[in-house]
């Protein structure tokens, strides 16, 4: 029984591990060369536009995020790590999970389409809160529903 709390344990300390590489990695192109930055870069490109007029800048370096993708990997960091160190708040909201999951991108979709229809401006607060909260809430419930599988398959029951 303990040897498959372990594995679940250690399915969680990965995912943690990734999340927070892949946020490391992103933060990384203040401290790079340029040509290393370039690299980093050309690796966030394919799901970040990286404008930097809407990215955090370090010593006047952007990083390799927007402002809103930057809300969103420190958002997963945060909500896998809450998951594997908190209560099991998808165990209270129970069948209601999967709205409040799709909700959590209401804030974003209303923060992009603001600006675009002319409503309102938005600016780099609201871009990383809108996308911290869709990360936070994305992450664990992606990772509540990942150790629970793994509980089940390893017989050691987990979080239900």
């Amino acid at each position: 029984m303990e040897t498959n709390r372990r594995r679940v344990r250690l399915v969680w300390y990965g995912l943690l591990a990734i999340t927070s590489g892949v946020l490391a990695l992103a933060m990384l192109p203040p401290v790079l060369s340029a040509p290393l930055q370039a690299v980093v870069r050309d690796g966030f490109a394919p799901v970040c536009h990286q404008m930097p007029a809407r990215s955090l800048h370090v010593g006047g370096v952007p990083v390799a995020l927007c402002d809103r993708c930057t809300g969103i990997y420190v958002g997963l960091v945060l909500g896998v790590a809450g998951t594997g160190w908190g209560s099991d708040l998808w165990g209270m909201i129970g069948a209601y999970g999967r709205y409040v999951f799709l909700g959590a991108i209401v804030p974003v979709g209303l923060d992009w389409a603001g600006p675009l229809l002319h409503l309102w401006e938005n600016g780099p607060a609201s871009r990383i809160l809108t996308g911290l909260l869709f990360g936070i809430v994305a992450a664990s419930y992606v990772t509540i529903r990942l150790l629970r599988r793994k509980a089940r398959a390893s017989g050691a029951g987990g979080p239900k």
